[in-house]
């Protein structure tokens, strides 16, 4: 049986899949979205997303924008249409308040092990195999930004048993430490190098432990959004056991 827990922390296991997320809001609310949606007996999206601004209104159009998103995907669930018919009709809810969102849009296909991503505007997911990290090369427009969807298009990879992918939002990358300094995409890259046999719990855990020790726990000014993905050993098992 699916299992889907919501929220902070949320989990997924299904599809030959274990996901693991969770979003800390610089304040009481935020704009960062991340979500599972299972589609088929075989496919799962994953998306995370960052809506400019802060505050209610930033996290007003972040709900929006995840409803057009299933809505989207119930139309066509093909990843690359998914993102045009979300800059169509969320970019205009999103234009009304002169606003955008950075998007990264994950299909999995739990039988292929073919996971695509299509990207408007967000940073590249982070792909751990075989105990190398590389960063997805697809980009594209921001949502609400352009009329119509501008990218490079889908990029795929075919995972095996033990690949990691990793996705963030700017509230990682650009943390400060008390002097300053930014955590940067390269410390991320060396973190989740040394996660090799982990589980996407521990991954999580160790991720946000080094970014704590780095900024000295110092509030930060954006959200800080983390997903991780690992593929089990058993693709195609719907319960993850």
């Amino acid at each position: 049986m699916l299992e889907v827990a919501k929220g902070n922390g949320q989990i997924l296991r299904a599809y030959g899949l274990e996901c693991n997320g969770s979003s800390l809001p610089a304040g009481q609310v935020g704009g960062d979205f991340f979500e599972f949606i299972p589609w088929n007996e075989r496919t799962v999206f994953t998306v995370i997303g960052d809506v400019m601004g802060k505050g209610f209104q930033a996290a007003r159009l972040m709900e929006t924008i995840r409803q057009i998103l299933r809505e989207c995907i119930g139309i066509n669930p093909h990843p690359l249409e998914v993102v045009r018919q979300l800059n169509k009709l969320g970019g205009y809810e999103l234009q009304k308040y002169g606003s955008f969102a950075t998007l990264c849009l994950l299909c999995y296909d739990g039988i292929a092990r073919r996971l695509t991503c299509v990207n408007a505007g967000h940073h590249p997911p982070l792909l751990l195999s075989h105990g190398q990290v590389k960063a997805a090369e697809c980009r594209g427009v921001a949502l609400g930004l352009l009329e119509d969807y501008l990218g490079s298009g889908i990029e795929e990879f075919f995972l095996a048993a033990g690949d990691t992918v990793v996705l963030y939002t700017d509230g990682v990358v650009e943390a400060c430490s008390p002097g300053g300094h930014r955590y940067g995409l390269e410390r991320l890259k060396e973190v989740v190098r040394l996660q090799h046999g982990v589980d996407v719990d521990k991954i999580k855990k160790n991720i946000l432990f080094d970014l704590d020790t780095f900024t000295h726990g110092v509030s930060q000014k954006d959200d800080v959004t983390l997903v991780v993905l690992k593929v089990t050993e058993k693709a195609g098992d719907k319960d993850g056991d």
